[in-house]
């Protein structure tokens, strides 16, 4: 567990470098990269909500390094938007609707703050206790559904 908390804060640095360089890394980086890249972003959000989510749920213990996982998730939020932009909306195996990167990008740039926004009170919620992470995994969750059903597709 303790190495991949320790990824985790490798890769949280590097992202954050990366996230820096924003305009440099979506010009120099090929569209098939950048996808890669945010099915990783993806990947790792997942690894880091599904715990919670589980245990919110009654279908898991409450995970020892909750409020770590909440930050790392935050983190994952802020530098998400790396992978979505403009050219990679057409990719084979991108399953993000392309009004994510036209019409709506606005509307999904937001959606990725909203999630580092939740994501932040879920980590004081479980430094709280389990019924305040429970109730505002509730919240999380939702915030990660509107996407899912506005952006993704099918």
């Amino acid at each position: 567990m303790r190495f991949i908390l320790k990824c985790a804060a490798v890769a949280a640095v590097a992202g954050v470098a990366a996230a820096a360089s924003l305009p440099a890394v979506a010009q120099q980086s090929k569209p098939e990269d950048l996808l890669i890249l945010r099915q990783g972003l993806m990947q790792t959000l997942k690894s880091q909500w599904a715990p919670i989510a589980g245990f919110a749920a009654g279908k898991g213990e409450l995970p020892a390094d909750a409020a770590q996982r909440a930050e790392n998730m935050v983190m994952v939020a802020k530098l998400a938007p790396i992978g979505w932009v403009k050219g990679t909306e057409n990719l084979p195996k991108g399953e993000t609707k392309p009004e994510a990167f036209g019409a709506k990008s606005a509307e999904f740039l937001e959606g990725w703050k909203t999630m580092a926004a939740e994501s932040t009170k879920l980590a004081a919620a479980a430094k709280v206790g389990p019924d305040a992470l429970k109730a505002q995994a509730a919240v999380t969750g939702k915030v990660c559904k509107a996407c899912h059903e506005e952006f993704k597709q099918d």
